[in-house]
């Protein structure tokens, strides 16, 4: 009985050699990227490449660099390729990838939202803590995230504190659609109710034990000057705060007395540059209680206060 190899006529033959020699190698392919990547003057282009197939496959970086040797699909492999022209042509990776990490959430971010940055982090930090040391075992009460963007802020204190609930609120309609897929991609354990308004307009009537934003807190100038993978992507809605930068941060100040609970705690993230103006302008508006806190770089970037 003849084998099946000869049964394979010449021309077949070299027709299946020619398209298994076209079907790339995931090493090759990371290669490619990672000098396309260079090209564009990225830095950490090979990391880079690995980061952006890890993304397209919902893989691991580790695994990536394992699967090295197996074969791409042309599916993914066109998936693969539009996503380093996206980067190369300067969009942040996180809205490439669709996602970003943000303390013990992998939340889903595109231009509609502001990237969550480690900095941002830290601001939970405070507060966590904070709740902690005043309510200890005991229900920490109610908490409002002014500006929620994609809601990192709001579902991390939801699923990491003991609040009763978060009442995350944002201007932009388009933000608040992002946060709600990310409310249903965390499902947290304890109640958190999307608004939509301007500063505390969405709050009227009611007061909170603690009173949570990152708000825009660049100026006009400095928005103009930013690099072009933020000013040309990110939301401006997001970053500018006025020609000074602190509209948000003057009005938040002002306004946040009558929603927050006796003892309740506002807690900001202000640009580092000014934040000893923010201090000063807290002392103003009758802020007794208040003081900075540095970042994990070590700069005066949290903004707390209490309210006596």
């Amino acid at each position: 009985m003849r084998s099946l190899m000869a049964s394979v006529t010449p021309s077949v033959l070299n027709t299946l050699k020619s398209e298994l020699a076209a079907v790339p190698a995931l090493g090759s392919v990371l290669d490619t990227a990672a000098e396309t990547l260079c090209a564009a003057g990225l830095p950490n282009a090979r990391r880079q490449a690995a980061w952006l197939w890890a993304g397209v496959a919902r893989t691991t970086v580790g695994q990536t660099w394992l699967e090295r040797p197996r074969s791409v699909s042309p599916a993914a492999l066109e998936r693969y390729r539009a996503a380093v022209a996206r980067r190369a042509a300067g969009e942040p990776l996180a809205y490439v990838i669709g996602t970003v990490g943000f303390r013990t959430l992998e939340l889903w971010v595109d231009a509609r939202v502001l990237i969550p940055r480690p900095e941002t982090e830290g601001l939970v930090d405070l507060v966590l803590a904070w709740a902690s040391r005043t309510a200890g075992a005991a229900s920490w009460g109610a908490v409002a995230d002014v500006g929620t963007g994609s809601g990192c802020i709001g579902l991390s204190l939801a699923v990491e504190g003991r609040f009763a609930r978060v009442v995350a609120t944002d201007l932009s309609r388009a933000a608040l659609e992002v946060a709600n897929e990310n409310l249903h991609r965390v499902a947290p354990p304890v109640p958190v109710e999307l608004r939509h308004g301007p500063f505390f307009e969405p709050l009227v009537g009611e007061r909170f034990a603690v009173i949570i934003s990152n708000p825009p807190y660049v100026s006009a100038s400095e928005f103009a000057a930013l690099a072009p993978s933020v000013r040309c992507f990110e939301p401006r809605l997001a970053l500018v705060s006025g020609a000074a930068g602190m509209e948000h941060v003057r009005r938040m100040l002002r306004e946040a007395p009558a929603y927050l609970g006796d003892g309740g705690m506002l807690a900001l993230e202000v640009d580092a540059t000014r934040a000893r103006s923010a201090l000063e302008m807290a002392h103003r508006h009758g802020w007794g209680d208040s003081r900075l806190e540095r970042d994990m770089f070590g700069r005066e970037r949290y903004l707390v206060v209490i309210k006596e």
